[in-house]
């Protein structure tokens, strides 16, 4: 029962980020320790997804499908982001999913679509540092705890009614 216990009070994270070259390969590493050291599960798609060229176009774009829907919560960095990212940006808006955005590089333009979902963003939901990010799920992390606790208790208390 525990470890139920450990998954519901743990929120999902999908990473959701460039993965086409070993500098965003190593941003994606750094952000996903930020995660699991604030007590967030994480699904990072380069550790899952099939790599390389010889990669089925359709078989990545299910398993990108079930991550998002299996998500709490999805972490988009928008650090030069190729249309993978945008792509499921669009998905986790369409699923109601909570994002929060990453962006070191404020300077590069994103296209008026995603420049808009950047500006549109409450500040609680943007970092544009991994310090700054990690206050951030810090704080994110704590309201989620409040409100899984909160679902629970009104749960027993209808389950008793």
């Amino acid at each position: 029962m525990k470890s139920v216990e450990k998954r519901c009070t743990s929120p999902k994270v999908f990473i959701n980020s460039p993965l086409s070259h070993i500098g965003a390969q190593i941003l994606n590493n750094e952000i996903k320790k930020i995660l699991v050291r604030e007590g967030f599960d994480c699904i990072l798609p380069q550790e899952i997804l099939p790599p390389g060229p010889n990669a089925g176009a359709r078989e990545v774009f299910e398993v990108n499908l079930k991550l998002l829907e299996q998500c709490d919560t999805v972490l988009s960095v928008l650090d030069a982001p190729g249309e993978g990212v945008i792509f499921e940006l669009g998905v986790a808006a369409a699923l109601g999913k909570p994002v929060v955005a990453f962006r070191s590089d404020k300077q590069r333009y994103l296209g008026k679509v995603v420049e808009g979902f950047w500006l549109s963003l409450p500040k609680s939901q943007k970092a544009e540092s991994l310090e700054e990010l990690r206050c951030k799920l810090r704080e994110y992390r704590n309201s989620w705890s409040e409100m899984y606790e909160k679902s629970k208790i009104e749960h027993i208390r209808s389950s008793q009614r």
